[in-house]
């Protein structure tokens, strides 16, 4: 009988352990009451992750922003990292852009001028990319793909900072009807005396006479042969001249070489002679404007200008510009770029936002500072309106240059435009007069 009952009493004990030990399994009591307290929910491994907000901030104006939205959309809708946010304000970009960067409340992203970058760069306001990039497999990230000189100003101590995405050459747009009608023609024998021969042919009084021509009108002219007011910068001539305006090693500012001098030279040459508008006249006309309007039969601009797209009243073509007195070729490149805020909150999604980006602008602008996309034959697929100027852009390329920036460029580009271009330009200044007294200050602000 004990013994039975001993049996029973066992039985009883281990259907109660039974269902107590299911109790526990399903973590809740009769009234479903969660009482697993110990241990988290499990996770639901195929909930989405959230995208991280990356704010990108640009200069872009009202059209050029649309078109910028269109490709972030497509980028955000592909992506299960981040969203890009655009906020694209040109009202005094810099001076906003340069004060969010000295707090924490900068953007993520941000599109970067050549001069800003370098100072950017140096003060340690941009995220140093370099290693990413060397171990990014993505199209954009591949630095051989690059032009040489496009990361240039990017650039500090070897570490990159910034991704160009905009590497435009200046060159040469024509009225081609009004070269037609005066015989002009753009060889392999381009250089500066063909270019002023050129533009004298072009330059026409009310009564169809050239400059140069017996009977010229001088003042009444209605179309001129070229136009410059400060712009195109000096600096191409010069170093078409073969010379420089700050040394490689940044030592000094060599304008007053023989070479500089040439180029200063012809700068001054083309204002004196009588086939560029006074400045009064293109103050009052609209400086590219008057090339529209047909005043002006050559322009040289940045290929994203893109002029022979928008004149309609005559045949606009581009071309290169014209070689040095030796032949040496050179032209000016306007780089532009986009970087990382170094106080960033999520470094790894705003380089995987940069780099996509970059990708899709590379595809959208003229001209893109890669290889492999800024190909004739890729150009013209990616912009068919422009076939008949992708030549001319695409060989400048080879032979542009950027100017020589570092840290405090700015302050060097105040002297010599303040003290010597602006003399030149709006003064009658003679560079021979000018550039003694000025290079010892151009010097200085590079110490």
């Amino acid at each position: 009988m004990k013994k039975h009952f001993n049996l029973v009493l066992v039985l009883v004990l281990a259907v109660s352990l039974l269902f107590s030990a299911c109790g526990k399994q399903n973590g809740s009591d009769v009234a479903g009451t969660d009482t697993n307290t110990s241990s988290p929910a499990p996770q639901n491994d195929n909930k989405p992750k959230e995208k991280v907000e990356i704010k990108l901030s640009t200069w872009a104006g009202s059209e050029e922003a649309a078109e910028l939205q269109a490709i972030l959309d497509k980028l955000n809708a592909a992506s299960d990292t981040y969203i890009i946010v655009q906020d694209s304000n040109p009202a005094d970009y810099d001076t906003r852009l340069t004060t969010q960067l000295s707090g924490n409340a900068g953007p993520d992203l941000f599109w970067v001028s050549a001069a800003r970058g370098a100072q950017f760069a140096a003060r340690g306001v941009m995220m140093d990319i370099t290693d990413r990039m060397k171990s990014s497999n993505k199209p954009a990230a591949n630095l051989d793909d690059y032009y040489e000189a496009s990361f240039d100003p990017f650039k500090k101590d070897g570490k990159i900072y910034a991704i160009p995405w905009i590497m435009q050459p200046v060159v040469l747009y024509v009225n081609q009807d009004a070269l037609d009608k005066a015989g002009v023609t753009i060889d392999d024998n381009w250089n500066w005396d063909a270019f002023m021969d050129a533009a004298k042919k072009l330059t026409l009084d009310k009564n169809g006479k050239h400059l140069g021509e017996s009977g010229f009108d001088a003042n009444n002219v209605v179309q001129w042969g070229f136009t410059l007011n400060g712009w195109p910068p000096v600096q191409m001539f010069i170093w078409q001249a073969g010379g420089e305006v700050i040394a490689p090693d940044f030592s000094s500012s060599p304008i007053d070489t023989p070479e500089a001098m040439k180029g200063f030279k012809f700068y001054r040459e083309l204002l004196d002679s009588g086939v560029v508008p006074s400045q009064q006249t293109i103050r009052d006309r609209g400086f590219d404007q008057m090339f529209r309007d047909g005043q002006v039969a050559m322009f040289m601009g940045g290929a994203a200008d893109s002029l022979d797209t928008r004149v309609d009243s005559f045949k606009c073509v581009v071309r290169e510009v014209p070689a040095g007195p030796t032949g040496i070729k050179a032209t000016f490149v306007d780089l532009l770029g986009m970087g990382i805020n170094a106080k960033t909150k999520n470094p790894d999604a705003a380089f995987e936002a940069l780099v996509d980006l970059s990708e899709e602008i590379h595809k959208w602008k003229v001209m893109p500072p890669r290889k492999s996309i800024g190909s004739l034959d890729n150009m013209v697929t990616l912009h068919p309106e422009r076939k008949d100027a992708f030549a001319a852009i695409v060989n400048s390329l080879e032979y542009a240059k950027p100017y020589r920036f570092y840290q405090d460029y700015p302050d060097w580009d105040t002297i010599f435009w303040n003290q010597l271009m602006d003399p030149i330009v709006n003064n009658n200044g003679k560079p021979e007069e000018l550039v003694p007294n000025i290079k010892p200050l151009l010097d200085e602000a590079l110490k």
